[in-house]
């Protein structure tokens, strides 16, 4: 019997009461989540706080892949049927579709650039505009000891200009105004899902590729760190495309 991949990702406090499934909250770690789902691959999750992660990600052979101060990042997986490991959701993803053929692909040949391409120009500014919003919650939920408190405040906060992690989320008036253009963004999305002209609710048409998994994680993140009875929850939930595409992916948490 084969032994299964290791994905590496992160808890929130009391995760050992909870299923794999309602632990995991990152939008990062969601995407290869649901992409080993969705491929019916077997695997095993090793939990790393916020801290843990770069010692571990050393500890695994990797080099620094990302700039600033945070250089090493999850999700991370180890395959041992081929002793590789990879690092980043859209390496991933193509990782998993040429080590693993005869599963449903996620990058489907020739859609590489395009989906690279609404990753940074859709994905990234969805979250980008949920990130804001979420920052002191992750906070208060996900770090898992004083490093990983330290860590995530100092990063966080150097990114926001110096702002303290508690001033980071709009309020009231402002708040709402996130929200509504927050919708408006999954408006976006929804278009381009109809353009498909078919009755699915996926971006990549009958089936979902790596950029469902990209906005199925950050949609997915807010209702678990934010709960349903958030504001940005609610736009989520209350929206037609957004409600029907979570509850399609749903078959994969």
């Amino acid at each position: 019997m084969s032994e299964p991949i290791t994905f590496y990702d992160m808890p929130h406090k009391g995760f050992e009461q909870a299923s794999e499934s309602e632990n995991c909250w990152s939008p990062n770690n969601w995407k290869t989540r649901y992409a080993l789902n969705i491929k019916g691959l077997k695997y095993k999750t090793e939990w790393l706080g916020f801290a843990a992660v770069e010692p571990k990600m050393k500890e695994l052979g990797l080099g620094a892949h990302a700039s600033g101060a945070i250089k090493y990042t999850v999700p991370t997986i180890y395959d041992p049927k081929t002793k590789k490991v990879v690092t980043e959701s859209f390496e991933i993803a193509k990782y998993l579709d040429e080590a693993y053929p005869d599963t449903p692909r996620l990058v489907a040949p020739g859609t590489a650039g395009l989906q690279q391409a609404f990753l940074e120009k859709v994905a990234g500014p969805l979250i980008g505009a949920a990130f804001p919003i979420i920052c002191f919650p992750v906070y208060e939920k996900c770090c898992m000891n004083e490093a990983d408190e330290k860590l995530f405040r100092t990063t966080r906060e150097a990114w926001f200009g110096g702002k303290k992690l508690e001033d980071i989320g709009p309020k009231g008036e402002a708040l709402a105004e996130a929200c509504k253009a927050f919708g408006g963004q999954l408006d976006g999305i929804a278009k381009i899902v109809a353009a498909n002209g078919s009755s699915s609710v996926f971006i990549g048409g009958d089936a979902p590729s790596h950029c469902d998994t990209a906005v199925g994680a950050i949609l997915t993140c807010v209702l678990r760190i934010l709960g349903k009875d958030g504001e940005l929850s609610k736009v989520i939930l209350g929206h037609e495309w957004a409600s029907k595409f979570l509850q399609a992916m749903s078959k994969w948490e």
